[in-house]
């Protein structure tokens, strides 16, 4: 990249800097995008990236002009003669107009679509910035009521955390790092993040932190009515969330489910008369169908993008004491270095035994774990039962199948998707199951340890006392991480490690808040608090999301079912009672002798089983913000159309 970046430099560079008055707009932009490159940069490598592309579309439009527009010689000289010129010279027309008109597409295309990279991403960094801003300005407030931190150094603990808080705590980051690496004072590097942000809602945030560091009031109250001012449009929008996928859930049914069928439909009607449309049918089944739910879930996960990467681990930093290297140490025994290899052997295949004879402790704490063992079964036992049905001359000639081989493949190919994907799908619902169960009771939870602890009682002897309390699924934790604060384990550390086992996005924000309100000052209660109230927020906004949910995806359900419905009429009714030969076919009408009734079966089949999964995948991503938790609707699907296929026709 280093050798395209001087390139560009080189032959635009110059020219670049001499017209840079023009690029103010994407200075402003990439600044905002977070790019992290130099406006002469970035549009030097426009330049020379479209150059490149120009070039080598003229390349292929040029062979396109030679070797493939013979056919377009009458149209393009016309039906008259005199144009003898043309006619000898007609191929290199045909490639310099063809090369010419792909150049300079191509360039155009190319120039647009990067000049345009920062503006999109400067739009979706905003929207990760709005989206993490109610949790942000909750954990300000916090440490702000808890004392003991003043706003630079809540900041800097924040910025700190910016895996767990989000685009807004970037920003919060960038802030910090232009007071402590560049000198700038407080109220100039906030004016700085305002000019450099690209979400307005921050921006307003910064401005009225501006004026209240300004006039000196009151930064907590500031804090509280900004959050929740925070909470209250996070509810809005997430109802235009609802209205904006209520909308694209109609535009899937309608260009994924209802288009592909109406079409499926017409081409099987044209296809007795005309074969041709037969190769249409496989493509709009093999290709339009599955492409097309790829681009929709590509979009859908833009802008829900509810499961950002959670870290496995906290950041460790180990610290290498030296106090007492004075003192002389005493050597051991000879043999102590290979106690201490030993021992570190049997810890770690201490480990690795637990998990083989736990195997099910493992799979519900990470269910991706259970494809080591179905992914080679399903493999092994699809190479048992299809081996003797594939041979070398098949696989290079696949239309050498006939279809009795294909619909027996067809069902050994179904069985080895089951075996792959249910256990993982049970132990995935299982692991989803206790999580909501969790996250349902860390509200009351945090509650019950705010009223323990305003009562004067210290955060650890709250946690101790609270397990007597209800707290449903939490009970089995909060037990785990009162034994590890009984064996001598620091309170920071247990939380740690309380948090990795549950994992979740709710939990590492509580828990990151509560250890460094904890670090700050012993008294937190306001901030348990605010955590719960938080943690409610969540809750509600998560039921409110899955009710409404619920409706779209039983649509997509009711949707497949009539995609279902009309393959099967056309199937199993429609074209068994086509004629076999134009004897019986209507006056005037031509139908097709040799038409394959069993090939157009398996084509409806395979159509059934594709839209099946796609149609689950969308489903997933609408009703639960990931694909991974549509498999159990695409397989539910499939098995539906399998069973109807299978018996019924």
């Amino acid at each position: 990249m280093d050798i395209l970046d001087s390139a560009a430099h080189l032959i635009f560079g110059r020219y670049v800097r001499k017209h840079i008055s023009r690029y103010e707009g994407q200075r402003s932009m990439i600044r905002k995008a977070g790019m992290g490159v130099l406006i002469e940069q970035y549009i030097a490598q426009v330049y020379f990236f479209s150059l490149l592309m120009g070039i080598l579309a003229g390349f292929v439009g040029a062979l396109a002009g030679y070797y493939f527009l013979d056919g377009l010689r009458p149209f393009m000289l016309g039906i008259e003669y005199g144009h003898t010129w043309m006619e000898s010279n007609f191929h290199l027309l045909a490639s310099m107009g063809l090369g010419v008109m792909f150049s300079v597409t191509a360039a155009y295309l190319t120039y647009y679509i990067f000049m345009s990279i920062p503006e999109v991403q400067a739009n979706v960094r905003s929207t990760l910035i709005n989206q993490s801003l109610p949790h942000t300005t909750a954990y300000l407030y916090a440490m702000s009521r808890g004392g003991g931190m003043n706003l630079l150094d809540i900041m800097k603990s924040l910025s700190e955390n910016y895996h767990i808080y989000g685009a807004s705590a970037e920003e919060i980051g960038l802030l910090v790092k232009d007071m402590e690496y560049y000198g700038t004072d407080l109220l100039k590097a906030i004016d700085n993040a305002g000019q450099r942000t690209p979400s307005k809602k921050f921006k307003d945030f910064l401005d009225g932190l501006t004026s209240i560091v300004t006039s000196g009031g009151d930064i907590s109250a500031y804090l509280k009515a900004k959050n929740d001012q925070y909470r209250l449009t996070a509810t809005k929008e997430q109802k235009i969330f609802f209205e904006t996928l209520g909308v694209l859930a109609e535009v899937y049914i309608s260009a994924f489910v209802a288009g592909p069928l109406f079409l499926i439909t017409i081409l099987v009607v044209l296809g007795l008369v005309n074969p041709s449309s037969a190769s249409i049918l496989d493509f709009i089944v093999y290709l339009v169908i599955p492409i097309g739910t790829v681009v929709f879930l590509f979009l859908l996960n833009s802008l829900t993008n509810d499961n950002p990467k959670v870290p496995e681990y906290y950041n460790m930093v180990e610290k290498k004491l030296d106090s007492f290297s004075h003192v002389l140490i005493k050597e051991g025994d000879s043999g102590e270095e290979e106690k201490r290899r030993k021992i570190k052997y049997h810890t770690k295949f201490i480990k690795i035994m637990d998990r083989v004879m736990h195997p099910f402790l493992l799979f519900r704490s990470n269910p991706s774990y259970v494809f080591i063992i179905t992914f080679p079964l399903s493999i092994a036992y699809l190479f048992l039962t299809v081996r003797n049905y594939i041979n070398i001359s098949n696989i290079i000639y696949f239309r050498n199948y006939n279809v009795l081989t294909l619909s027996i493949i067809d069902d050994y190919l179904f069985i080895s998707v089951l075996i792959l994907l249910i256990p993982y799908i049970i132990f995935e619902e299982l692991r989803s199951y206790r999580v909501k169960q969790i996250e349902s009771n860390i509200p009351d939870f945090l509650n019950n340890l705010a009223s323990i602890n305003e009562a004067g009682i210290l955060l650890v002897d709250a946690i101790i006392m609270s397990m007597q309390l209800k707290i449903g699924a939490l009970h089995s934790e909060v037990k785990r991480l009162v034994d590890d604060i009984s064996w001598g384990t620091k309170l920071d550390e247990a939380l740690k490690k309380f948090e990795i086992r549950i994992r979740t996005e709710m939990t590492r924000r509580i828990i990151t808040l509560i250890i460094k309100a904890n670090e700050a000052t012993s008294d937190i209660k306001s901030v348990l608090t605010i955590a719960a109230h938080d943690a409610d927020m969540q809750r509600q906004l998560k039921k409110e999301r899955n009710a409404e949910m619920f409706v779209y995806v039983f649509i997509i359900y009711i949707s497949f079912m009539v995609f279902l419905f009309i393959v099967y009429i056309l199937g199993a009714y429609f074209l068994p009672a086509i004629p076999a030969s134009t004897e019986g076919g209507l006056s005037g009408v031509s139908l097709i002798v040799d038409f394959d009734l069993e090939k157009y079966t398996l084509l409806f089949f395979h159509a059934a089983m594709i839209q099946g999964f796609c149609s689950g995948l969308v489903a997933g991503k609408m009703g639960s913000g990931t694909i991974k938790s549509g498999l159990k609707h695409s397989i539910m699907m499939m098995s539906i159309a399998y069973l109807l296929f299978a018996f019924f026709i």
